[in-house]
């Protein structure tokens, strides 16, 4: 079986949104549909039910990040009415999350091939018959609970990343909401 490749090379592969082993096989064989395992090496993108769906905090992210600093450049930086700006960041964040949508899965799937690599290890070997699915050693699951462990703990930071930085954008909207609306004068206008 191959070796898992570094981190960075993982996520260059995610990127990519190619096979986080071989960065060779294609993830998607369309928009929204994944192919089960890398058609090159064989690498299952498959993982427990449900797994998928910690995308959708990725996606969240990506999106706060890319809505925030898309409203602080149209109304600081261009000097756009809230009403322009509040239509394009709307926008924005309808379809941010569908366009990063593969992108979102694909680095949920490079965390995880990076974080657990001993699960990947068991299951490639439970794929190709090469290891008994039915005992497990003390240390293998030793591993495997670090590993859960692990991935836990990146997820909760990251999580608790994109919060801070939503409430940290809206404070500063809300600072710069009631700056503004109070120095005003009638007349007065950005533009």
């Amino acid at each position: 079986m191959p070796e898992l490749p570094s981190r960075f090379r993982v996520f260059s592969h995610a990127v990519q949104l190619r096979c986080p082993r071989c960065g060779i096989g294609p993830l998607f064989r369309g928009w929204f549909r994944m192919h089960e395992a890398c058609p090159h090496c064989g690498f299952s993108y498959e993982r427990e039910p449900g797994f998928y769906l910690g995308s959708i905090y990725l996606n969240y992210g990506a999106t706060v990040i890319l809505t925030g600093a898309l409203y602080a450049l149209l109304v600081m930086g261009l000097g756009l009415s809230n009403e322009t700006t509040l239509a394009v960041c709307l926008t924005a964040a309808v379809l941010c999350p569908i366009l990063f949508f593969r992108h979102a899965r694909s680095f949920l799937l490079a965390l995880d091939s990076s974080v657990n690599q001993d699960q990947a290890r068991s299951a490639e070997e439970t794929h190709t018959g090469s290891a008994s699915t039915a005992t497990l050693s003390d240390d293998k699951l030793a591993s495997l609970a670090s590993d859960d462990g692990r991935a836990g703990c990146a997820m909760g930071v990251a999580l608790a990343l994109i919060l801070l930085f939503g409430l940290g954008m809206a404070a500063v909207t809300l600072y710069f909401a009631t700056t503004t609306s109070t120095q005003m004068e009638p007349g007065d206008g950005l533009g």
